[in-house]
């Protein structure tokens, strides 16, 4: 003979309860502990903007190094890539041209390089020497 849904037995129809609760209770706390009037960073549009200068100085096309502090994060030298498109930046210093970015501490320069121009806010355009 089969059930229906509406003969569960008494303890069953409460440990479905207790368990409806529980995750209605779960649920009701993640919407409470939310931030309430969270905007977030635009640090794509910051980044453009840092780098627009030294954008407009590099050829339009083509392919450049790059130079960060070791302790910077590789997200700042996504943030050159996304800034800099079409062009393609290269984590390397291989290149004759090279964007230092250096937002967060004062550049560590190998001798080789030279600094061509600094754009401030941590953006440089290097010249590799013994790439010319």
């Amino acid at each position: 003979m089969q059930r229906s849904l509406g003969n569960f037995s008494p303890k069953t129809a409460v440990a479905v309860l207790i368990f409806v609760a529980g995750c209605l209770l779960s649920s009701a706390r993640l919407v409470l502990e939310a931030p309430r009037g969270y905007v977030p960073d635009d640090v794509a549009r910051r980044s453009d903007l840092r780098f627009a200068e030294i954008k407009a100085a590099l050829p339009a096309r083509g392919v450049v190094g790059y130079a960060g502090a070791p302790a910077d994060s590789i997200g700042y030298y996504y943030l050159a890539q996304y800034a800099l498109a079409p062009r393609v930046v290269e984590h390397s210093l291989n290149h004759p041209l090279i964007v230092g970015n250096f937002p967060s501490s004062p550049p560590q320069l190998p001798a080789n390089l030279e600094v061509l121009r600094d754009f401030g806010n941590g953006v440089l355009l290097l010249a590799n020497k013994d790439q010319n």
